[in-house]
């Protein structure tokens, strides 16, 4: 039997391997996809990524915040 690779179960795709910023940083650049008259990605797929990266990196940052804190 096949091994599942690790990065296939850790969040979205991987996501947990990137800090909040990077991850604020993709979903902007995913957002400027959506008004892009070039793109032929589904908008409504586009901003449901754009959702989960930001509330993955908004809890990547009150994590980071907490740590901080508590040193």
């Amino acid at each position: 039997m096949a091994k599942i690779d690790r990065g296939r179960l850790d969040g979205v795709y991987g996501m947990r391997g990137f800090s909040f910023v990077e991850l604020y940083a993709l979903a902007d650049e995913i957002e400027h996809l959506i008004d892009d008259p070039d793109n032929s990605d589904d908008p409504r797929w586009l901003r449901r990524r754009v959702k989960k990266l930001r509330k993955l990196a908004e809890k990547k940052e009150k994590a980071f915040e907490h740590k901080t804190r508590q040193q």
